[in-house]
């Protein structure tokens, strides 16, 4: 069954985040600019404002939905080939987001974080948020930004190689992120959330790949509510350097993996 109504061009995919996130976005963004902190008052009001702005994203998306994502494709992805290069992918994001965030923390600490701390505790202190951060979010954005601008990226300039769709999907999606403190993690993960949806031709992929960095960062959250650091989960820096070389060990394993699938998509 296709999953198709008509093909749109891949802008509209970015007006329809803009469109269904930008005031859950500018909540915190504005409070946090004008020295305001988002009162447990006002916490009904952020989560269900980002809860719906997610399932306008994805019910827009099932409106707009470009041609060649098919349910048959997505379920596909988690069996036989596809679900093999799905595993791959999936282990190849583990040790790749551990370094990413072991790097920003340890050598870039002063990056701006212009939603805050005690906006996104809000937001995990509430069961929707916690869904729509872990799952909601992901899901929706997997859909538009892989789903709908790579896709369509991929349509009309594929003369121009693969990794044109990628860079262009990871770019916007780091950008329309609006945060500093998330936009290096955003790119470089749109990067690999990329390749796994090029690679293994199915959107389940990037789906898993990011709901789990999303839960992984809620799952800090909850267990060290006063600090949330990736450091101090890990037990201080000395574990934090051990975790360090085991991922680059681990990524170099996965890319062995990759190279003897064969970088080609199905």
């Amino acid at each position: 069954m296709k999953f198709q109504l008509r093909k749109s061009p891949w802008w509209c995919y970015i007006l329809i985040f803009v469109i269904s996130q930008l005031s859950a976005v500018l909540i915190p963004v504005v409070a946090h600019l004008t020295g305001h902190a988002i009162s447990p008052g006002s916490e009904a009001v952020l989560v269900g404002g980002l809860f719906l702005a997610n399932i306008l994203a994805i019910l827009l998306f099932l409106i707009f939905r470009p041609g060649s994502i098919t349910w048959h494709s997505t379920i596909a992805g988690v069996v036989g080939r596809k679900g093999r290069r799905t595993l791959i992918s999936f282990l190849m994001a583990l040790p790749l987001m551990l370094l990413l965030n072991l790097t920003q923390e340890v050598f870039f600490p002063e990056i701006p974080d212009l939603v805050g701390e005690d906006t996104f505790l809000l937001i995990m202190g509430n069961p929707i948020g916690l869904l729509t951060v872990a799952v909601l979010g992901p899901v929706s954005e997997e859909m538009l930004f892989r789903g709908g601008v790579q896709t369509d990226i991929s349509r009309h300039y594929s003369h121009l190689g693969w990794q044109v769709p990628i860079l262009f999907s990871a770019v916007l999606f780091s950008i329309v992120h609006m945060n500093p403190a998330q936009m290096p993690a955003a790119l470089l993960l749109g990067l690999l959330l990329g390749f796994a949806y090029w690679w293994t031709g199915s959107l389940a992929a990037p789906i898993f790949i990011h709901v789990f960095n999303n839960s992984f960062a809620c799952l800090l959250s909850v267990l060290s509510p006063v600090d949330d650091s990736l450091v101090h989960f890990l037990g201080g820096n000395t574990s934090a350097g051990i975790c360090a070389v085991l991922c680059v060990f681990g990524l170099y394993l996965t890319l062995l993996a990759v190279k003897k699938e064969g970088v080609k998509p199905l």
